[in-house]
């Protein structure tokens, strides 16, 4: 995971990490309607638990006593974003997913880094897009072996296939609950700091209202 690809992927990047809690320089997001937000209390900024059907998901099988259910649990930042239907959240998918090894490492070394001992980065503190989604992948393109008919050409062949809507990443809908976690602000208190400025999406000062209805510059007819 390369640090420009953290810093670019959400509006949570930051060099400099001031905020230990993230996994790395950047911090994987979710958007979400900021007054959906707001009436499950979550402000702009806030970390969330991400739950989807419990009857396998994260796994079949889980309960919250199990140490593995701490590591794939989905824990992800909100970032308002008034784009998005009152009842609809998007997650980019294929972040590089949290594992048992970045969860010990952010929970144990000194600099928080979600970073394993064998140099795989997260992208998440907890959790993945795998932890909500199932994928309806064909079974002729999970084997080596099996005869089947290439998903955009005109011809044929045997075994896997390359695929967007692959086993291991998987870009689907799927309905989830929304769950505050944690405070937005440095060191888990209070509201993340960019949301305080008045210039962010779903938190406009009066001002920056005015200015988005072109009510800072007047025009006088001579």
């Amino acid at each position: 995971m390369c640090d420009w690809n953290q810093i670019w992927d959400s509006n949570f990047g930051d060099p400099y990490r001031m905020d230990k809690r993230m996994p790395g320089v950047g911090d994987h997001q979710l958007h979400m309607n900021p007054q959906a937000a707001k009436d499950l209390g979550i402000n702009d900024g806030d970390y969330v638990y991400l739950d989807a059907n419990p009857a396998d998901r994260p796994y079949i099988g889980w309960k919250p006593s199990d140490p593995f259910y701490r590591v794939s649990r989905c824990m992800v930042r909100v970032r308002y974003n008034p784009a998005y239907p009152y009842q609809v959240v998007m997650m980019k998918h294929a972040p590089y997913i949290a594992t048992e090894r970045t969860v010990k490492a952010h929970e144990t070394r000194p600099d928080g880094l979600a970073l394993s001992e064998t140099g795989y980065q997260a992208n998440l503190r907890y959790g993945s897009q795998q932890s909500l989604t199932r994928n309806w992948h064909m079974p002729m393109h999970q084997t080596d072996t099996l005869f089947h008919k290439a998903k955009a050409t005109m011809s044929f062949l045997f075994g896997g296939e390359a695929d967007n809507h692959a086993l291991n990443t998987v870009p689907k809908e799927t309905l989830v609950k929304v769950t505050k976690a944690e405070d937005g602000g440095m060191r888990g208190k209070g509201i993340w700091e960019p949301a305080r400025t008045g210039f962010t999406p779903g938190n406009e000062s009066d001002f920056m209202k005015r200015y988005l209805a072109g009510e800072i510059v007047q025009i006088k007819k001579r």
